[in-house]
């Protein structure tokens, strides 16, 4: 039993969009939360993305997630069956439309059945509860373990709790995809503080993870803050506070990053990539992001002979001075002052589930930056050669 924020309720239902499973979750927050939201940058954003932007500047009272379809490229059907859908839930639970979220993952190019995600949020109506039960199995899709994080913050003499909950597994790559993120406080925190605060986060964390490059149409990460617990709002002046804050979400949104791509399809090992002495900071970030992304830097870490010099191919493309750079797997030394070191293969471990790349350009600087990313496997082909997510 998890330590739940004060003033949230919800229900897990089956609502039977998935064979008899949970795929459908309420969360409802009294009093109405302040929100911070980030969306995919997909120009494709699916339905429940279009209407959740219109509402989020608003206090929240209700959010409403599914999971099985994903109601994207349904064009003004698939707009018009989540006005649909949350005017009924307005009425059920006797609030604004305009102050509900809504979040959807699943089948692309599919419709949602109504019917069937009325007669949930009916059932839910009657089953909300002061627990969290069973909200992260009715998010997930093909996610093989939940992902749920819960943590406190002390602030002026008050305990505030946050509950934090993901999917993801694959389709992973920023902004966010194929990522639902959802953290829920009883802190108050002011709004603009709240989007400062949230979006360094996400920035720090699930926009620097990759397993296979590609940015999904339905990817959503919201924080609410219903300021239950009745603190002082928290805002930039604070700069204490502000800092605890950020430190925060910081853990929260790092932890769950992690979780999402170690339950990555088909992955064997995971990487972080590092960069060190930049040129400048973009340089540093590129530079993480393109190896991260590089099939052939994936591949590597299958083989039992790999051979990392490889590595250098897709950083020359790169603002870099070819005689200054340094490059370290696992602390070993690939290269170095214009030479491969060629025993570093008998050296190396290939069976290392965490893997670590360092790259160092050399230049004067503390400019830096890193990405974690996953290998890509036979499986993972497999995979998304079998299925319609």
């Amino acid at each position: 039993m998890y330590d739940i924020p004060q003033g949230f309720s919800s229900a897990a239902v089956k609502s039977g969009l998935k064979n008899n499973d949970y795929d459908l979750a309420i969360i409802k927050s009294d009093p109405p939360s302040v929100v911070s939201a980030l969306y995919t940058t997909n120009n494709f954003q699916a339905a429940p993305i279009v209407f959740s932007k219109k509402n989020d500047k608003n206090n929240i009272d209700l959010l409403i997630v599914n999971s099985k379809i994903a109601n994207a490229l349904t064009g003004k059907k698939g707009y018009d069956d989540v006005v649909q859908i949350a005017k009924y839930a307005s009425e059920i639970f006797n609030v604004k439309k305009e102050n509900i979220l809504m979040a959807s993952t699943g089948i692309v190019g599919v419709e949602l059945d109504t019917q069937k995600i009325k007669n949930g949020i009916k059932i839910a109506s009657e089953s909300i509860n002061d627990n969290f039960d069973n909200i992260s199995r009715a998010i997930q899709t093909r996610d093989k373990f939940n992902k749920i994080y819960t943590t406190e913050l002390e602030v002026s003499g008050k305990i505030a709790k946050f509950y934090a909950v993901a999917k993801g597994s694959s389709i992973v790559h920023p902004n966010m995809a194929t990522v639902l993120l959802f953290i829920f406080t009883d802190l108050s925190v002011e709004k603009e503080t709240l989007n400062k605060a949230f979006k360094e986060a996400v920035d720090k964390t699930l926009n620097r993870i990759s397993i296979d490059g590609e940015t999904s149409t339905n990817d959503m990460a919201v924080i609410m803050a219903n300021g239950a617990i009745d603190n002082k709002p928290i805002t930039e002046k604070n700069k204490k506070l502000f800092k605890d804050l950020k430190h925060k979400l910081d853990e929260i949104c790092a932890y769950l990053a992690k979780m999402v791509i170690l339950d990555g399809e088909g992955i064997t090992k995971t990487i972080i990539v590092s960069v060190k002495r930049a040129k400048t900071q973009n340089d540093a970030f590129n530079i993480a992001k393109k190896i991260a992304t590089s099939n052939l830097v994936k591949i590597l870490f299958l083989s039992k002979n790999p051979y990392f010099e490889k590595i250098l191919s897709p950083l020359g493309n790169m603002n870099i001075n070819i005689n200054n750079v340094s490059l370290y797997i696992n602390d070993i030394e690939i290269y170095k002052n214009g030479e491969i070191n060629k025993g570093y293969i008998n050296s190396l471990d290939n069976d290392r589930k965490e893997n670590y790349i360092t790259i160092d350009l050399g230049y004067n600087t503390k400019y830096e930056d890193y990405y974690y990313f996953t290998d890509l496997t036979q499986e993972y082909i497999s995979i998304h050669s079998s299925y319609n997510i």
